[in-house]
């Protein structure tokens, strides 16, 4: 199914006490007059003599209507959302990261093409995303390292692939060219692995299908940075792959490719392009590359686990900032801030609070940031594809620091 998430209401208003002119400002002033919609929470819209709505509130179209937001995942330049059991990307498509043909780029949600069914977790990689329905993974974008883990490697596609021998999947997180999936038991990987991060004990690149990896059973939550991974078992906390800024957190800069402890207790975590963080109800740590701060403050890169603040409940990473949500719901940022990624228009590197209440959750891709509040989706930060779900023709990369509801159209 390729189609665009417009969902077209033709029908007549005359006489409406609305101001339809706020609205409207692009349409054909037929449109202007006659344009209406019954979907709840959403406004009409004209786009030139189309008459079709907009969701409010930063929710997306759904197949009911407007529906609510579950979980966001951000990629180098795109973002996807899970609502309401189904998938929506935005933002760049030049890898077909989307999972549409036909698009150089897409700030409209986009339903990715041939998805259907139950779709329960979702995540975007720098140029590849991945879905589990009904416990199976489907990938989709950019395959150079065999990142989309169906055995083949090269060309891509636009369009989702089943991956064949892999069931029971509960959760699944992309890297820029490695994928891992997590059953009840056993976390698998595969892709790029030249620096270890697949981690089944070879440095071996590719891995085309999905590879056990060494030691990490019943895994509670698990990572992907650039080249490097992390997850969290109820034995404890560990990482592998790229280690060359200490992203391992093991106090030395040799890669791993098996998992290596981190002597940090922790229920939850998350990773930039090359640091890691993780915590607990008490304390937030961060590791590994700090040329832009992104572990926190100044100085040199972190081998080790360092103490950076409480009272966090997620983490996020960019490739150069960092971002939390706080057990308060509120939301701190500090890092690299060139496009504005810390949600405010200064010059970075120190903490910024976000002044952004009611947030349940993040994400970071490489310069762009989003959060979910109240329901809805909000992103800031670059926007040179369309990631923020904005026009950027309207809305340049970086201008424009406060926060951005996605569109619905």
């Amino acid at each position: 199914m390729s189609r665009l998430l417009s969902i077209l209401i033709l029908c007549g208003c005359a006489g409406s006490l609305v101001d339809h002119a706020a609205f409207n400002a692009g349409g054909t002033p037929e449109c202007n007059q006659s344009c209406s919609t019954t979907v709840p929470g959403a406004h009409f819209v004209c786009i030139g003599s189309t008459c079709t709505y907009e969701c409010e509130r930063g929710r997306l179209k759904c197949a009911a209507g407007c529906c609510d937001v579950d979980a966001l995942s951000a990629g180098t330049s795109h973002t996807c959302a899970l609502v309401a059991n189904e998938a929506r990307c935005w933002g760049a498509n030049n890898n077909g990261q989307l999972g549409q043909a036909g698009l150089t780029s897409s700030y409209v949600p986009v339903q990715p093409s041939g998805l259907t069914g139950t779709i329960t977790a979702i995540a975007a990689g720098w140029t590849h995303t991945c879905a589990v329905a009904a416990g199976e993974v489907w990938c989709w974008g950019d395959d150079t390292y065999g990142q989309l883990g169906d055995g083949s490697t090269g060309a891509g596609s636009s369009s989702p692939r089943m991956i064949p021998g892999l069931t029971g999947v509960v959760a699944i997180a992309a890297g820029a060219g490695h994928t891992c999936a997590a059953t009840a038991t056993q976390l698998f990987c595969w892709g790029r692995n030249d620096f270890g991060q697949v981690g089944d004990g070879t440095t071996s690149s590719p891995r085309l299908a999905p590879t056990a990896v060494s030691g990490v059973t019943g895994s509670l939550g698990f990572a992907l940075g650039e080249t490097h991974t992390c997850a969290v078992t109820s034995s404890g906390l560990s990482c592998w792959g790229a280690n060359a800024a200490g992203q391992l957190g093991n106090g030395t800069t040799a890669i791993s490719n098996t998992p290596s402890p981190v002597t940090v207790s922790a229920s939850f975590l998350g990773l930039g392009a090359n640091h890691s963080c993780a915590g607990n109800s008490s304390n937030l740590f961060c590791w590994g590359a700090n040329s832009q701060d992104q572990v926190y403050r100044s100085g040199p890169d972190q081998p080790l686990p360092k103490q950076v603040l409480s009272n966090a409940r997620a983490v996020v990473g960019g490739v150069g900032h960092t971002c939390v949500v706080m057990t308060n719901q509120d939301m701190k940022c500090w890092g690299l801030n060139d496009k504005q990624q810390l949600g405010n228009s200064g010059s970075g590197h120190e903490e910024s609070d976000m002044n952004i209440t009611n947030v349940t959750a993040a994400c970071a891709g490489a310069k762009h940031t989003c959060a979910l509040r109240n329901g809805g989706a909000v992103c800031w930060g670059w926007n040179n594809a369309g990631q923020l779900g904005s026009d950027p023709a309207s809305t340049p990369s970086g201008s424009r620091p406060e926060f951005l509801p996605v569109s619905g159209l």
